[in-house]
C-alpha cells in the first residue's frame, strides 16, 4: 500500500499540472431554434463579404446614392468619448474604433488598448442594419452635444425605400456602456440587427489552451461560448432568449450588445466563414406613431466584475471561473475586498495562503501525522523487503498487516494534496482571468503577477521547496519509484516556468508553510 500511496500522490501531482484544461472545458449550452424563428442578416446585408468596401481605407469616398446602390462609405463622421472611452463612427453608422483610455497594451508599451480597430489585416467593429433594407444615403452628423457629463450624438441616413433612419448614441462620463436608439421613420414592421464583427482574428501569443477567445453569449441564463473553429464548420448557430446579451471577448476585455429591455424576447446568432465572424441580435422593436424604435446598449470595456454586475444583465458571467466557481468567486471577492486595505496583490495572495492553511489545518495535520507514522515504519518496511524479495503478493500482505498492527492509514498522506487541489484550480482560474491582476506588480523583479516570472526565480524556489518536502515524506521502497520521485521536482519546476507569477507565488508560499507544519508534526512525534 505504500507503493500505491506514492503512485497516487504522483498521479495527483500530474493532475494538478495538466488537468485544469480537462477540468475547465469550453462551456457551451446550446438552445437551437428553428430556421424560421431567426433570420440573421445575409452576407450582403451585414457587409462582411470580401466584395464590400468595409475593408477600404478610412478616407474612402462616399458612393452616390441610388435606389439600388448601397452606401459603402467608410469615412469617419463623428469622434467622441469620455474619460474611459474614445470612439469613432463612420458614414455607415458603424463603430469602427474604440480605445480604452485607462488600459495600456503592456507595461513597456504605453499604447492604449483598442477593442475596435481597422488594421490592415485585422478589423473589429460593431455595425447594424435594417433587414430587407439598404442604406442608400450615408449617415450625416446632425448634432454632437456634451452636457452634464453626458455626450449625445445624433446621426441621420436614408434607406432604399425612402425611410429616414435616425440614430442617437448616448455616452455618460465614466461609463463603458454606449446607449443607442434607432428610429426608422414610417418603417412599421421593420427589424434591426446589431452585431459585433471580428475579421481575421489574431490569437494572442499568451493565450492559454483552456482560455476562450471569441463569440460568447448569455441566453436564458445559460452561458454559451463558441469557438472560431466551430463556426468554420457549422457556418452559424442560432438562439432565442428573453433578455441576454452576445459579443466577442478576450481574456480581459469584451465588446457586447444587448437590448435595453431585458424582459423582451430577442433572437441571437453567431456566424463565421473562416474570415469574418459575427455575434449579433435581431430586435423586433416597438412602434411609436408609425415609426419603429429600437433601444439597445453596447458595452466596450474590461471584464471587471465590479463594473459589470451593476448593469444588471449578467455581463459579469463572461468572467467564467469554470467548474470551481463556488470556490473561485469567493476567493476573487475576498481578494478585491482586501485590496481596499492592501494595495499589493502579491501580499494579498500570501495572506490568502495563510488563511487557507488555517482553514485546512485539520485535514492537513491529519495527513502529516499519517506520513510521520509511515516514516516511523520505514526500517520495518526495509526488513520486509529483504525478507520477501520479489514476492509482491506476499510483500503486499505483510505491508498491510504492518499498517493494521500500527493503525496507520496509507492513504492519509494524500489528504494534504486532495484538500488543496480544488483551491489550486480555483485560484489558478482567478489569477488567469481576473483583470485586476493584469499588470499588477509584486516586489522586486515581479512587475506583473498575471504572467510568468521573467527570470524564473519563483519556479526554481518552488522546485527547491518541493524537493525539501519530499525529503520529509516516507521514502518509497521500490527503487524505480524512488528514481521517478527524484525527478518530480524537476518536472514540476519545468511546468511552473510558464505559470502566472501570482500562482507560483501562491504555491511557493504554500510549500514553505507546509514544510514548517510538517516539520513541527514530525518533531512532536519524535520522527527524524
Amino acid at each position: 500500500m505504500d507503493n500505491k500511496n506514492l503512485i497516487l500522490a504522483f498521479a495527483l501531482s500530474m493532475f494538478v499540472l495538466m488537468g485544469w484544461g480537462w477540468m475547465f472545458p469550453q462551456q457551451e449550452v446550446m438552445q437551437p431554434v428553428s430556421q424560421e424563428a431567426v433570420t440573421p442578416p445575409t452576407d450582403a446585408e451585414h457587409s462582411t463579404t470580401p466584395e464590400t468596401a468595409d475593408t477600404e481605407p478610412a478616407n474612402a469616398t462616399v458612393q452616390k446614392s441610388t435606389n439600388s446602390k448601397e452606401v459603402l462609405a467608410t469615412n469617419t463622421v463623428a469622434e467622441f468619448g469620455n474619460d474611459v472611452l474614445a470612439l469613432k463612427i463612420n458614414a455607415r453608422g458603424w463603430l469602427t474604433e474604440a480605445t480604452l483610455l485607462q488600459h495600456q497594451e503592456a507595461l513597456d508599451n504605453p499604447e492604449k488598448i483598442k477593442l475596435l480597430m481597422n488594421d490592415e489585416f485585422h478589423q473589429a467593429y460593431i455595425n447594424s442594419g435594417v433587414l430587407t433594407q439598404k442604406l442608400v444615403e450615408p449617415f450625416k452628423l446632425v448634432s454632437l452635444q456634451e452636457n452634464n457629463g453626458q455626450t449625445v450624438v445624433q446621426l441621420e441616413g436614408k434607406l432604399k425605400d425612402g425611410y429616414v433612419w435616425q440614430r442617437t448614441y448616448t455616452l455618460t462620463q465614466g461609463s463603458y456602456v454606449l446607449s443607442t436608439q434607432d428610429r426608422i421613420k414610417g418603417g412599421a414592421g421593420l427589424k434591426l440587427y446589431l452585431q459585433v464583427v471580428e475579421k481575421n482574428p489574431v490569437e494572442p501569443a499568451t493565450k492559454n489552451y483552456n482560455e476562450h477567445d471569441g463569440p460568447i453569449g448569455l441566453f436564458d441564463g445559460d452561458l454559451t461560448e463558441v469557438t472560431y473553429d466551430e463556426l468554420d464548420e457549422t457556418g452559424e448557430k442560432k438562439f432565442s432568449s428573453v433578455g441576454g446579451w452576445t459579443g466577442m471577448m478576450t481574456r480581459y476585455f469584451m465588446s457586447a450588445v444587448y437590448g435595453m429591455n431585458q424582459e423582451e424576447h430577442y433572437r441571437y446568432y453567431f456566424k463565421g466563414d473562416g474570415r469574418a465572424y459575427q455575434a449579433g441580435l435581431i430586435h423586433d422593436g416597438v412602434m411609436e406613431n408609425g415609426d419603429m424604435v429600437f433601444e439597445n446598449n453596447i458595452f466596450i470595456g474590461p471584464k471587471s466584475i465590479p463594473a459589470l454586475e451593476p448593469l444588471g444583465v449578467g455581463l459579469e458571467r463572461a468572467v467564467d471561473f469554470g467548474w470551481f466557481t463556488v470556490i473561485a468567486k469567493p476567493l476573487h471577492e475576498v481578494m478585491l475586498w482586501l485590496h481596499q486595505y492592501i494595495p499589493n496583490y502579491g501580499v494579498i495572495i500570501i495572506l490568502m495562503v495563510l488563511a487557507l492553511k488555517a482553514l485546512l489545518f485539520i485535514p492537513t495535520q491529519s495527513g502529516y501525522r499519517s506520513m510521520a507514522n509511515m516514516r516511523k515504519l520505514q526500517p520495518e518496511m526495509a526488513k520486509l523487503k529483504d525478507r520477501h524479495g520479489d514476492d509482491r503478493q506476499k510483500m503486499g500482505q505483510e505491508v498491510m498487516a504492518l499498517y493494521k498492527k500500527n493503525k496507520v492509514n496509507p492513504l492519509g498522506g494524500c489528504l494534504p494534496i486532495l484538500a488543496q487541489m480544488p483551491v489550486f484550480f480555483a485560484l489558478y482560474k482567478v489569477l488567469l482571468i481576473s483583470i485586476e491582476l493584469r499588470q499588477a506588480p509584486f516586489y522586486g523583479w515581479i512587475h506583473d503577477l498575471s504572467v510568468q516570472d521573467p527570470y524564473f526565480i519563483l519556479p526554481v524556489l518552488m522546485g527547491i521547496s518541493m524537493f525539501i518536502q519530499m525529503q520529509l515524506n516516507p521514502a518509497p521502497t521500490d527503487p524505480i519509484q524512488a528514481k521517478v520521485m527524484k525527478f518530480l521536482p524537476l518536472f514540476m519546476t519545468a511546468m511552473f516556468l510558464f505559470f502566472p507569477a501570482g500562482l507560483v507565488l501562491y504555491w511557493v508560499t504554500n510549500n514553505i508553510l507546509s514544510i514548517i507544519q510538517q516539520r513541527l508534526v514530525m518533531k512532536s512525534m519524535n520522527v527524524d
